[in-house]
């Protein structure tokens, strides 16, 4: 367990740092301890309770280094002249460490640090999602030239990213809408769920460009299977007169033209070549054998 005092004379506060185990261990009146580590053990959600006697609150989040991973849980219990956080993954020792030197001033001090312990789980969000974007940008262009084998792994990973920051976001904004606070802390509040709602908006156009992405690559595999069946269709034109001819002389006649001749075969073989060229020449002019790419 740590121990913190924030802020600065006379606006301090002391404020108890524990995980789990520890605040299960501790002794004294602790109204709905239970409830607050069943919720940290069941959690699904970021949700906050409301008590007479005492606020709590569980907050499931989203490691932005690897957001496919499970989320990380924290806690907070917030009863008069007391609040605590509970944290089995280091991040809000990190918050605390950086608010340590903010100045608190009036009353209800828990909930002015309580509340910029939320600000601090969101101030990096923003540059977090402009690396996003371009990101996307970046494969924008990849996808212009060329279609990865690994593109759709990629996609599907960005997408499931933002989804879960959507979700978190949405659920952030519900706790802010909730009456957690004393009244005092309404308007800052209002600006807190300001941020939490931009950066929501945020996320949800991010998840539009993803989309008009994946449209983009579906775009560019439908193109790719037009030029293979163009191709595969040339081809077959090509040596459909081929097989054509091959067929007739293929026939056990013995009035066949050309068969008992000496030069026969030389001039099948030259009307072959003459064949193959008009037809070249055809498709060359009808622009079927340019390379799409390069042009």
């Amino acid at each position: 367990m740590t121990e913190y005092l924030l802020g600065k004379n006379p606006h301090t506060i002391s404020v108890s740092l524990m995980n789990l185990q520890e605040f299960s261990a501790l002794k004294g009146n602790y109204p709905h301890k239970r409830e607050l580590i069943h919720s940290m053990e069941q959690a699904v959600s970021c949700k906050a309770e409301v008590y007479a006697q005492c606020l709590f609150g569980v907050l499931k989040i989203p490691d932005k280094k690897n957001l496919e991973k499970k989320p990380w849980i924290a806690a907070w219990y917030f009863m008069k002249n007391k609040l605590i956080f509970l944290d089995d993954g280091g991040q809000i020792s990190r918050i605390l460490e950086k608010i340590k030197d903010m100045e608190f001033g009036g009353n209800a001090l828990e909930g002015q640090l309580l509340l910029a312990v939320f600000n601090g789980l969101i101030d990096e969000e923003v540059p977090y999602l402009q690396k996003v974007e371009e990101k996307i940008t970046e494969l924008e262009n990849i996808l212009l030239e060329e279609t990865p084998r690994d593109f759709p792994r990629v996609l599907m990973g960005l997408r499931k990213a933002m989804m879960r920051l959507h979700t978190f976001y949405v659920q952030l904004l519900d706790m802010a809408a909730g009456e957690i606070l004393v009244k005092e802390e309404e308007n800052a509040w209002c600006v807190f769920s300001n941020r939490v709602s931009r950066l929501h908006d945020y996320t949800e156009n991010i998840r539009e460009n993803l989309l008009q992405l994946h449209e983009l690559y579906q775009a560019q595999i439908d193109i790719q299977q037009n030029e293979i069946m163009t191709m595969l269709t040339v081809v077959t034109t090509i040596f459909l007169p081929l097989s054509l001819l091959a067929g007739w002389y293929g026939m056990n006649f013995g009035n066949i033209p050309l068969l008992n001749w000496k030069y026969g075969y030389l001039t099948v073989v030259l009307l072959t070549l003459v064949i193959i060229g008009l037809e070249l020449r055809y498709f060359r002019k009808k622009g079927l054998l340019k390379n799409k790419k390069k042009s």
